[in-house]
């Protein structure tokens, strides 16, 4: 709290200056040419500033916080003479400028006046979010960069309606990562992790993305997977001039920074997040070795390069490092070819420590252990871009994209827990070494041309992407008691020591659509009515493997003592005394494959009236699907199993658009859709902690069917301010629920469809200017955001079905749904003149409780508690060169908190706690430079 009373105390001082020293333009650009109607995309300057703007839909344009003083306006736009204006800016005084601009003589008869939306601008999404049919939110470059953040999940939360928890994705109404799909520059972008269904967008750096749109609307041209929302990611765009930049930052974590520390540098580049062949699959236990196999205590000193003993360090500073180039490289009037390039990496260190518990219908602990967690990851993105442009009418774009992350985490826990007999009367102790590696690539391919003066309109796109997965070496150590004198644990062999995991995937995917316009407005050009008709086609390969290697004892004496500090020593010993050994058992179900494919078709018709915009569109989507997999107790020669899931569904979509006035929409929309889930709730294997605890796909588990409805209300007071309030509703048919078990050795996670739920709710909307709202000048410098939902949902199945019989709560709030959630900020122009600009945000996020999984045999759900979260960002941009970047995450220190309450007598009312998991997380504080060329 003493943060935010300096930065209250600082804005303070700050305000009283800016009110006293400055003043403003605003003004209004007409049209000579077309009957002084509103030019909207024009460019103003400040003569010998790099500040600027453009004008909206309706021609205005302003410049706040100027300090009092003489400057030279420039206006221009292409094909009409650009005029220069002086104007006097007087102290606490606002100065208007109106202009009317006319075309250049020389360009009258050979240039065709177009305008084109930039998608990293505030206001430009603003006025794009306003004209569109759909119901959508945008987040561009200016907003992302206003706010300090780093990555595109960050940026997603100041977005109504959704929120994001550490390591689980973006929840959209309630709705969690299932739920929704990612698009990138229109084409789908396949995870390679199976426990996300889109990829994580914490790991995609703000640098590669010129804006975000989320759809929370249907229309039949995206994919029909969609029910939470469909985000589109557009990547940068070229500039029109040279433009350098390098970027470099520095963090500290309360948790973690410069204290002790955990890691297991076994890799060959441990700092970038590439372990090389440090971490490699001995061969004789490989994807070809179908048998088990069993080393020799001696093979088994030498087979692997990786140690049992972490290695202990003092936590550094987390780093950060970027740099980015884009360039026009050829014009020559008629074409032009240009590129961008950014590359971006990111570390970060993070110490946790809390609680994990495992708790029965009695709220009995069966596993209570205090836990500590040491996590080095890393993250990369880059981006190549390269465009071809010929006239107004032809554009060819081709994008690689690169993603790669990684996460060397280790986890050290004690405590009871009663599934392990041989304890000894000692705490059961378990280190997990876990390091996992995700890498995408990404080759896109997509352009557009036009003819007969835009009526009509060929979109393609294609492109090809790999995926990698790969957890390798992973190395559970379990035992009773811990330091110098704890015992080897020999007993519930069902978990591993070593596991190997690598999931590999091809992604091939193309779009090509046609537009034709009809009635085409002489005065504004455009076609009131419009016909699109496309096709789609997604496909994509997994392979799947996993290898368990066991640590075995060949000797009936007892095994001395292993030191939990330095457990490499016992194991060596243990070799080199012949007693100790790595083995594994034939596993049928250690290679399985999912194969799936998309052929989708759509129309949709778009018609204009005076005040009236309706689009409706259908959509044919068939999606194959194929599991091939051996069942965990088959025999390695029994054949592989095949489930096949073919559906073909129809989506139909209506969107509807009414402009009340200039200034106020009403919209509504509604949809059929379907939910696909992720990969690890299909995946035909089990995945173990180590301690007890599993998680199990299902591959029988089938897609959910979603009614869509929303109804907004919607005004825009100016071109960078909108007030809107949105009621939606949802009712999903087979609904893909997570449920868990409590079993003698841990908690058991698995997937099934329940029978349906429903979700509805209210959002609202707030961007505006607290001085405008106020009418008074001097609170100009405020802004203020506001995104808040309320909503209920409820999901129930039938008593009666005995696939429901172990479900405790046969109608209960549907998994993952909060009943509200509220993101907001404030932010404050500290400095607004010539070439420096300094603004202050606080942001604030939080949510309702929430349902993690669903309780089964008698026990209670599993709820998640909010986590509320305030950040302060400062930004400064001294010049044209160099700026700064303060942010301080989470100054509230908030923890995870998880629990389960009982569902019967408490049998130990005194030892009693429904808590099952906590963590704390730290405040984080960065600084970010940046050097512009």
């Amino acid at each position: 709290m003493k943060q935010i009373l300096i930065a209250l105390v600082f804005l303070t001082t700050m305000f009283s200056y800016a009110q006293q020293t400055t003043g403003s333009i605003v003004g209004t650009l007409t049209d000579k040419e077309y009957n002084n109607e509103p030019l909207a995309f024009a460019n103003i300057l400040i003569k010998g500033t790099t500040k600027g703007t453009t004008s909206d839909m309706d021609g205005n344009y302003s410049f706040e916080n100027l300090e009092a003083g003489s400057y030279s306006l420039l206006y221009s736009f292409v094909g009409y003479e650009t005029q220069e204006v002086p104007v006097t800016v007087t102290a606490g005084k606002e100065t208007k400028v109106d202009i009317i601009m006319g075309a250049s003589a020389a360009a009258l008869d050979e240039v065709v006046i177009t305008t084109t939306t930039n998608k990293e601008s505030e206001t430009a999404l603003l006025l794009e979010q306003k004209k569109a049919v759909e119901i959508k939110q945008s987040i561009g470059t200016d907003e992302l960069v206003r706010k300090a953040v780093t990555n595109v999940e960050q940026g997603l939360t100041k977005i109504s309606g959704i929120t994001t928890v550490q390591d689980r994705g973006i929840f959209v109404r309630g709705l969690d990562d299932r739920y929704n799909f990612l698009l990138v520059n229109g084409l789908p972008l396949a995870s390679s992790d199976p426990d996300n269904k889109i990829i994580p967008l914490g790991y995609i750096a703000t640098s590669i993305v010129g804006s975000v749109d989320v759809l929370k609307t249907f229309n039949s041209s995206i994919y029909q997977d969609f029910a939470g929302a469909t985000f589109e990611i557009n990547t940068k765009q070229i500039p029109s001039k040279p433009q350098t930049k390098f970027s470099v930052g520095f963090g500290l974590n309360t948790n973690t920074s410069l204290k002790s520390f955990k890691t297991d540098d076994s890799g060959d580049s441990e700092f970038f997040g590439y372990t090389g062949g440090g971490r490699h699959l001995p061969s004789q236990w490989g994807q070809d070795a179908q048998l088990g196999y069993t080393a020799s205590p001696s093979e088994s000193a030498t087979i692997f390069d990786t140690s049992w003993t972490p290695t202990t360090t003092k936590a550094p500073l987390s780093t950060r490092f970027g740099l980015s180039h884009g360039q026009e490289i050829f014009d020559n009037g008629v074409s032009k070819v240009g590129f961008y390039f950014s590359l971006d990496y990111r570390n970060s260190y993070l110490t946790q420590q809390g609680v994990e518990r495992a708790l029965n219908s009695e709220g009995t602990a069966q596993q209570d252990f205090t836990t500590t967690n040491f996590n080095f990851s890393t993250q990369k993105s880059g981006l190549l871009g390269l465009n071809f442009s010929r006239g107004n009418n032809f554009s060819l774009n081709f994008n690689t994209i690169y993603l790669q992350n990684s996460s060397n985490f280790i986890r050290e826990a004690q405590g009871l827990n009663d599934g392990f007999t041989q304890l000894n009367n000692k705490d059961f102790y378990i280190r997990d070494i876990k390091y996992t590696e995700n890498d995408l690539l990404s080759f896109q391919l997509f352009g557009d041309k036009s003819w007969n003066n835009d009526k009509h309109i060929l979109t393609f796109a294609g492109s090809y992407g790999i995926g990698n997965n790969n957890l390798p070496d992973r190395r559970v150590l379990r035992t009773a008691g811990s330091g110098e004198e704890a015992e080897y644990i020999t007993t519930n062999g069902i978990d591993p020591f070593k596991f190997y995991q690598e999931l590999n995937n091809n992604n091939i995917n193309a779009k090509v659509e046609y537009q034709v316009g009809f009635q085409r407005d002489e005065d504004s050009d455009k076609f009131k009515s419009i016909l699109k008709v496309g096709y789609n086609f997604d496909d994509i390969r997994y392979d799947f493997f996993n290898r368990t290697i066991s640590t075995e004892q060949n000797s009936k004496d007892p095994l001395p003592y292993i030191n939990t500090n330095d457990p490499q020593d016992f194991f060596e010993q243990g070799f080199a005394g012949g007693y100790l050994f790595y083995s594994n058992t034939a596993d049928p179900a250690a290679k399985s494959k999912i194969n799936q494919t998309i052929n989708a078709a759509y129309i949709d018709f778009t018609k204009e009236w005076d005040k009236l915009l309706v689009e409706v569109g259908i959509r044919g989507e068939a999606a194959f699907r194929e599991i091939i997999y051996r069942e965990q107790l088959s025999s390695i020669n029994d054949p592989y199993k095949s489930i096949e899931y073919n559906p073909f569904d129809i989506a139909p979509s209506l969107n509807i658009k009414y402009t009340l006035n200039d200034l106020s929409n009403i919209r509504f929309a509604g949809s059929k859709t379907v939910t696909r889930p992720r990969l690890r709730e299909i995946l035909p294997t089990t995945f173990q902690d180590g301690d007890g605890n599993q998680v199990l796909g299902n591959p029988e588990v089938e897609n959910s069917t979603n009614y869509n409805a929303d109804l907004k209300y919607e005004i825009f007071p100016s071109r960078s301010e909108v007030l809107a309030l949105t009621v939606f509703g949802k009712y999903i048919q087979n609904p893909i629920e997570r449920l868990s078990r409590s079993t003698s050795i841990g908690y058991r996670t698995f997937f099934d469809n329940f029978d349906e739920a429903y979700i509805y709710g209210l959002e609202l909307e707030a961007k505006v200017n607290i001085g405008s709202i106020t009418k008074l000048e001097s609170l100009n410098p405020f802004t203020f955001g506001f995104n808040g939902i309320l909503m209920d949902s409820e999901a129930s199945a039938d008593p009666n079905n005995p696939d429901f019989a172990t479900v405790t709560n046969k109608t209960r709030k549907l998994q993952g749904a909060s009943d509200w959630g509220v993101n907001a900020d404030l932010g404050y122009n500290l400095i607004d003149r010539e070439e420096t600009t300094s603004s202050i945000n606080l942001i604030f996020n939080t949510y309702g409780k929430r349902i993690y999984a669903v309780g089964v045999e008698g026990a209670d759900e599993i709820y998640e508690k909010p986590v509320n979260q305030l950040d302060l960002s400062w930004n400064t941009q001294f010049n044209e060169k160099f700026g700064l970047r303060f942010t301080v995450r989470n100054i509230l220190n908030e923890e995870t908190l998880f629990t389960q309450d009982a569902t019967r007598e408490i049998q130990f009312p005194d030892d009693y706690s429904n808590v099952i998991e906590n963590f704390n997380l730290g405040v984080n504080f960065s600084l970010n430079l940046t050097y512009q060329l």
